[in-house]
């Protein structure tokens, strides 16, 4: 589907959130809000040790358990596994013990507080073992003796000859680089509820991002045929990925009290509950070495990538495939060589977080890409400027950069609007000016959009319409999609975009919450492919329903002559007549019912990926950012202050740019907590900062001035023309940040967050007396 010809009405428009009027006056159904007669709520009986074998529950006597449900592994319809990748993870424990807070058995109650002191009577009894808790000690074990590591993924990327290439360079530039655990700390908790049906099925409805993940998942526990697990999106109160694969075990959880108790069931989690037992970004380990010509010229890229899986592999492998895809990401080189691991950990597993490995990456790729213009005096954007991936050059997997993309244009840009070159000449290297040190730093990355490798071609994602009454009592168009409304626009932008291929009206047209009763696969609401893939199969499905509604018409009401549909108006020009399309949805309803369009998403067949070897193009297409920041560190306390960030963006033809303004701002935000902040360790197997008093975050107070800015470049092949905006505004702050303080202070600093206690300890002794 080509989208050059396509002119549109309400694409590209800043429309208001549809959804944004009954958030703001606390009229959203939220899962705790759901008032279902009867219900029990669920809570989880959890190991106390990280590490260990479980010999048996001790049930209290003084408790009087038959007040309450307990579900143990006995319980359990099918089989004790959670169908993730790997399918290493039980529902419950029953054996090996691989994280503190591991589920041992479950509890309903009539009410929480029951459903509390009923778990608190049930004590395991624990043989512990030696637990391995962090990433350093995971990578001092992996230079001198991954024997005693448990590996839970691993690939390569191989393009040339890295060892001739670095042969071939003058200088080879090393470093290693490192980030942490981050909580996405979305407002809403957890929270799913389950209702047991009259047939013996299941009815799960909670705050969730991918309904067609929880319900294929849940067959093999349940051991119930897919039809009979219906799952519905309440409203949701944020995600950043935290939602996409857990909530399958909180649906799980729910799933078994309530097919054992016979009654609903609930679990909400509580903020410190949250913090605790839910998945975090894998922290990650990078090692670079780059080969360079005195010119500039990168001659060899060789990069080990570490990620900290945690206790098993839930979509560890894919982070790993996107992470090291993203690790030479918009250089051109000849020779590359990458080599990524996860490694197990006895710590809460690690899953999707926005941004899925690629934050990861680039913070080692940018951090390193400005050491490698410094060892060779070149300015940063001149250095860049000279290897940067232009149309016909090839990525690490030989994808080939197509003439719709140009790279180097977003970097001028950013460059032009920041005025980078001047501005960096109050850097102070190190030298405070009136109590203060200032540097400027530039980052410069891409971010593919959509599912990694064949993942598009395996999904085969529909999309349907269905001509029906809409909640105002008139006809309308319903759009029944998979893809989850968690505050990014959805339910704004689809509307846009069918009401642009049908040529109506936006009032005629609506977009209720995903229910697998009604909307088929569409795919999950990840991987920064709704507003691109989903995006164009509604557009083709609204293109089909156009198409019939022109037929009925010709046949109802123009003596079967041809029509147009336009602007909301069926017009005949052979016989001068038109109607509305509110009358010809209207009489056709009444005759015929609901009317049903189905379209299938298809890349185009020049798309060729081969996920043995991991050649060819890693995506369907890229969405490209640079990030030019201005940083102000106080020379007494080294509070680290981001004063301004200017950034231009390729995210393809914008849908909504208030909207994407919004996610871009907000990513931005969130990246500057992962730059400076949100520090995370582990203490006796929990996250040390469990709750908000903790878990520092910024605030409107941290925020910078952002000056954002869009160069489109429609992606050709999917009407629209969007491509991903959600994740890559998480890609480029942090290194664009750890490069001006570099350029403030001399001092490079590789781990992040970056916070003044370990700014003091990176100083030597002689900035630290300037900087007392």
């Amino acid at each position: 589907m080509q989208t050059k010809e396509i002119t549109f009405k309400h694409v590209g428009q800043g429309i208001p959130r549809r959804d944004g009027d009954e958030k703001v006056r606390g009229l959203a159904r939220y899962v705790d809000d759901l008032n279902i007669p009867d219900c029990w709520y669920g809570v989880a009986v959890r190991s106390p040790v990280a590490h260990g074998r479980l010999k048996t529950l001790r049930y209290d006597p003084a408790f009087d358990f038959d007040q309450v449900c307990v579900v143990t592994p006995e319980d359990i319809p099918g089989k004790n596994i959670v169908d993730m990748m790997g399918q290493d993870m039980p529902f419950l424990a029953h054996d090996l013990i691989r994280y503190r807070g591991e589920p041992l058995a479950l509890v309903a109650a009539p009410t929480r507080q029951l459903a509390e002191q009923a778990a608190a009577h049930i004590q395991p009894d624990i043989d512990p073992l030696e637990p391995l808790y962090t990433l350093e000690e995971v990578i001092a074990l992996h230079k001198t003796d991954r024997s005693k590591l448990d590996e839970l993924s691993a690939q390569t990327i191989i393009k040339g000859s890295v060892d001739e290439g670095l042969a071939a360079a003058d200088k080879v530039i090393e470093g290693e680089y490192w980030a942490g655990h981050q909580e996405q700390l979305y407002i809403e908790p957890q929270g799913m509820v389950a209702i047991p049906e009259k047939d013996g099925g299941v009815f799960l409805q909670g705050s969730l991002q991918c309904p067609y993940y929880i319900a294929p998942e849940l067959i093999v526990t349940l051991g119930l045929p897919l039809e009979k697990i219906r799952v519905k999106q309440a409203a949701v109160g944020g995600a950043f990925g935290g939602k996409e694969e857990f909530p399958t075990l909180v649906a799980g959880y729910c799933a078994l009290l309530a097919m054992k108790s016979g009654k609903p069931v609930k679990m909400v989690y509580d903020r410190c509950q949250d913090i605790r037992y839910s998945t975090k970004r894998h922290p990650a380990w990078m090692k670079y070495r780059v080969g360079l010509k005195n010119d500039g010229t990168i001659t060899a890229i060789h990069v080990d990538f570490v990620l900290d899986g945690g206790a098993y592999t839930t979509l560890s492998p894919v982070v790993l495939y996107r992470g090291i895809l993203h690790t030479t990401l918009g250089y051109n080189c000849e020779h590359v060589f990458v080599d990524g691991r996860v490694y197990r950990t006895h710590t809460f597993p690690d899953g999707a977080f926005r941004g899925f490995g690629a934050p990861q990456a680039i913070w080692g790729l940018e951090s390193h890409m400005q050491e490698c213009a410094d060892a060779l005096g070149m300015d940063a954007e001149v250095f860049r400027l000279k290897n940067y991936l232009r149309a016909g050059d090839k990525t690490g997997t030989g994808q080939v950069i197509s003439a719709e993309m140009d790279p180097p244009a977003v970097m001028l840009e950013t460059l032009k609007r920041s005025d980078f070159v001047n501005r960096r000449t109050l850097n102070t290297y190190g030298v405070p000016r009136d109590g203060k040190f200032f540097g400027v730093g530039v980052a410069f990355f891409g971010h593919g959009s959509g599912f990694t490798g064949d993942g598009e071609m395996r999904l085969q994602s529909k999309a349907a319409l269905d001509l029906d009454w809409l909640p105002n009592g008139k006809p309308g168009v319903n759009i029944r999609i998979s893809s989850t409304e968690m505050g990014q626009g959805t339910l704004t932008i689809m509307p846009q975009i069918a009401a642009d291929g049908l040529k109506i009206p936006m009032a005629c047209v609506d977009c209720p919450l995903p229910d697998t009763k009604y909307v088929p696969d569409s795919g999950p609401t990840v991987a920064s492919r709704t507003a691109m893939v989903v995006g164009s199969t509604v557009y083709g499905a609204a293109e089909k329903m156009k198409a019939l509604l022109e037929q009925y018409a010709s046949d109802a009401f123009f003596g079967g002559h041809p029509c147009h549909l336009e602007d909301g108006v069926l017009t005949c020009s052979a016989v001068s007549q038109s109607q509305t399309f509110e009358d010809v949805a209207r009489r056709l309803l009444e005759e015929k019912g609901m009317q049903r369009v189905v379209h299938q998403f298809k890349l185009p067949d020049t798309v060729v990926w081969d996920q043995k070897t991991f050649k060819g193009d890693s995506y369907p297409s890229y969405s490209w950012s640079a990030n030019i920041v201005e940083v102000e560190i106080d020379a007494l306390t080294l509070e680290i202050k981001l004063k301004k960030a200017t950034s231009v963006w390729d995210i393809g033809r914008l849908m909504n740019p208030v909207l994407a303004k919004g996610q871009i701002e907000g990513g931005l935000t969130q990246a500057l907590g992962y730059a400076l902040m949100e520090k995370m360790g582990i203490r006796d197997g929990l996250f040390d900062a469990d709750r908000m008093q903790t878990y520092v975050v910024p605030t409107s107070l941290d925020t910078p001035e952002f000056d954002i800015h869009f160069m489109e470049y429609p992606y050709p092949h999917a009407a629209p023309g969007a491509k991903g905006v959600g994740e890559i505004p998480m890609d480029g702050l942090a290194p664009a940040i750890a490069n001006a303080i570099k350029a403030a202070t001399g001092i490079r600093m590789n781990r992040i967050p970056i916070t003044p206690e370990s700014l003091w300890e990176a100083m030597p002794s002689t900035r630290k007396e300037i900087a007392s």
